[in-house]
């Protein structure tokens, strides 16, 4: 039997957005498995896409190229992305790669 490494749900849709809580572990294997979804999500028309990472365990550099793929579509889209609950070494890990400078994080 195996396990996801990786959950992606959408938690609301609404006025504000969409929210989706992303948990488990983001590498190179995962990001593959998340990130047409995510990219699918961009292109919906909500004008804000908040991504709840609270509960994301671990991060390697290709999910945080992820992010910026994601964010540089959902700015080409007309949406802003939102990183928020960000686990503190996932965004020492987005300072040390610079992408901190693009993305809109909100640290937990």
């Amino acid at each position: 039997m195996t396990t996801a490494l990786i959950d992606l749900k959408t938690v609301a849709r609404d006025d504000r957005g969409l929210r989706i809580a992303l948990a488990g572990e983001l590498d190179l294997y995962t990001a593959e498995q998340v990130g047409p979804r995510l990219c699918e999500l961009a292109r919906s028309g909500h004008r804000n896409i908040i991504l709840n990472l609270c509960d994301l365990s671990f991060c390697d550099s290709a999910g945080i190229d992820l992010f910026i793929r994601l964010h540089r579509r959902c700015r080409a889209e007309g949406t802003r992305l939102l990183l928020c609950d960000v686990p503190p070494l996932v965004a020492k890990s987005m300072r040390v790669l610079a992408a901190d400078r693009d993305l809109q994080l909100v640290v937990s």
